[in-house]
């Protein structure tokens, strides 16, 4: 009975303890956790998608900030989510506590630790072959600025479209300083109350012809530029609307660059004034044309275009007038051609007779007082067109070399220099004045082309006829007669004489090269015998003079094409006329005192030629 009592007691310790065992088993094991995931370090955009636990069925979580800098960029993108975006600071380091609820109880709590990079920002020069010009590109966050130390030229945006942005808030800019100097250029962004800057520290070089073309917005390709042992030497801006920036090197200093320019070409631009860079810089200079433009003078130091040989800058524009001439022209050494026509000149300085290289001068249709006195130093001058208020220089004789002279005055009484006849080289000369006589000199010229609107000039030197060169005059004045040696004329097919003369020369024939003769509203009543002999003349044209009965050689004329004999004081009309009708294509005869029907039988008669005669 006690063994008994021993075995149950025994049985009881055992159970028990392993009762005890199982209980401590239970207590140890592990307590339902959702975590907040893995720390995250140096994150560069200030953003990062948080991964915590994922949430069971009936929990809900929440993100809140236990510790790190907090302002209105900081954030979750949805704070019950597990796997929410957070915004954070650069630089910061955020703790971030993740609350796990059941129901109304909470479940478990979790931090994560997230660490931001510090804010940083970059310059970008993407122009590294440039020497003043940089095209510099920085990255920005919400704003930012640029400073410059060193004085520079522009800075301006390279954006282009969207919201407009302030220059020195784009982070795409072009940046034009001056030559050779020190630049610090800093670019400073911010994100939130952070900032970082960047620095582009350069000293600058020498302005590049690729520079200069950027600010004129040129292709280096294009037609319009020149090249010449790898320089520019061509530049055509003709009708650019973007030439007027050659007026401000303050702001576009590169384009200073084109110093071995030696055309430019600015005709119809939108230059308004004669830009300083041209005397300055371009000293190579041989061709520039500025016609066109809005220029109203001319800058004093054009005279350093020493080599300039072609000068044109005719026509000005909207109203802009050039009166006057800067006393440096004379410097133009090299000058040959010079144009300046139409544009409100008023007076030139004595020094342009210092050009003595110059060839042609055009100063047409201007009012120009009058030529440089010393004009004839011009010795190579061959081509002069001009219109003064006073007439020619005496020393317009010493231009030996002078082959055309249009030469126009308003002087109430004008007059040639008496050694005129010195102009051996005179091939052309168009006067036009109140010109009341030519020296006796006049005959010793060798013209070929000679226009004489004179419409005072009463007499004609007796020695005109020597100019034997002569193919084309047109003579108007009130002279009462032709010189007897004006039949020695023989190399004269062009003919035009406006006076008073009653008679042609007798043998006005000898002039047997004619092939027009223009003598309409004169005073001819007669015509010689002996121009019949003009066996080259093809227009003859005499309407409005005095002439009263026609000679029979003027039916001999074989290559007649057209006649015209209207309003004069014709009474019969001969039936030679049918001797003409083979070549003559018009003739006109109206307003003359023959009968109606020897008009009408005569019209008939001439059937292959177009004949107008008297109506009534």
């Amino acid at each position: 009975m006690h063994a008994f009592k021993s075995l149950v007691f025994a049985l009881l310790v055992v159970l028990i303890f392993s009762c005890k065992k199982e209980e401590e088993h239970k207590e140890k094991a592990a307590i339902p956790f959702a975590t907040a995931g893995t720390n995250q370090s140096d994150i560069e955009e200030f953003q990062v998608t948080l991964n915590a636990d994922s949430l069971k069925a009936g929990q809900s979580g929440k993100w809140s900030i236990v510790k790190g800098l907090v302002e209105s960029k900081v954030n979750f993108s949805n704070d019950t989510r597990p796997d929410s975006k957070f915004n954070g600071m650069p630089g910061e380091t955020y703790e971030l506590k993740w609350t796990v609820m059941t129901g109304s109880s909470k479940f478990s709590e979790s931090v994560v630790k997230i660490n931001f990079k510090p804010l940083s920002t970059t310059i970008t020069n993407s122009s590294p072959g440039n020497q003043t010009q940089f095209f510099l590109n920085a990255k920005m966050y919400d704003r930012g600025t640029w400073s410059i130390q060193g004085k520079y030229a522009t800075l301006r945006t390279q954006t282009s479209g969207g919201t407009v942005v302030p220059d020195l808030n784009s982070p795409y800019i072009k940046f034009q300083g001056y030559a050779n100097t020190n630049y610090k250029i800093t670019w400073t962004t911010s994100y939130g109350s952070k900032t970082a800057s960047a620095t582009f520290d350069v000293k600058s070089g020498n302005y590049l012809e690729v520079e200069a073309l950027n600010d004129l917005q040129m292709d280096p390709n294009s037609y319009r530029v020149g090249y010449e042992n790898g320089h520019i030497v061509k530049l055509d801006l003709s009708s650019s609307g973007i030439s007027w920036i050659l007026q401000d090197t303050v702001q576009y200093p590169a384009l200073q660059a084109f110093r071995y320019l030696k055309k430019l070409y600015l005709q119809g631009s939108s230059i308004n004034n004669f830009p300083i860079v041209i005397g300055e810089k371009y000293r190579d200079l041989e061709y520039l044309n500025v016609d066109d433009t809005g220029i109203s003078a001319i800058a004093s130091n054009v005279g350093k275009l020493t080599k300039l040989k072609q000068f044109l800058m005719s026509h000005t524009q909207y109203g802009a007038k050039i009166y006057y001439l800067p006393e440096s022209m004379g410097d133009l050494e090299n000058l040959e051609y010079l144009v300046m026509g139409a544009i409100g000149l008023r007076q030139l300085p004595e020094s342009m007779s210092k050009l003595k290289k110059l060839k042609y001068f055009d100063c047409n249709n201007n009012s120009v007082q009058k030529l440089p006195t010393n004009v004839g130093n011009m010795e190579s001058l061959e081509s002069l067109v001009i219109s003064t208020s006073e007439g020619l220089p005496p020393s317009i004789a010493k231009l030996s070399k002078l082959r055309r002279l249009y030469f126009t005055t308003t002087a109430t009484s004008a007059a040639l220099p008496a050694d005129f006849g010195n102009l051996q080289s005179l091939d052309t000369l168009d006067l036009s004045g109140q010109y009341r006589e030519l020296p006796a000199s006049f005959g010793n010229l060798n013209l070929r082309y000679c226009n004489l609107s004179t419409p005072a000039l009463s007499s004609i030197p007796e020695n005109f006829g020597n100019l034997k060169n002569l193919e084309s005059l047109t003579l108007f004045g009130v002279y009462k007669s032709l010189p007897n040696s004006f039949s020695n004329l023989t190399n004269l097919k062009y003919l035009t004489a406006a006076g008073s003369f009653e008679y042609l020369p007798k043998d006005f024939g000898n002039l047997t090269n004619l092939v027009y003769f223009n003598g309409q509203s004169g005073s001819i009543k007669e015509l010689p015998e002996s121009i019949g002999n003009l066996s080259k003349l093809t227009e003859l044209r005499l309407d409005g003079n005095q002439i009263t009965s026609l000679p029979s050689g003027l039916f001999n004329l074989p290559k007649i094409t057209r006649l015209t004999l209207s309003y004069n004081k014709i009474s019969t009309l001969p039936d030679d006329f049918l001797k003409l009708g083979n070549t003559l294509g018009e003739l006109y005869l109206y307003g003359n005192n023959y009968s109606l029907a020897s008009g009408i039988r005569l019209k008939g008669l001439m059937t292959k030629t177009l004949v107008y005669v008297n109506l009534f």
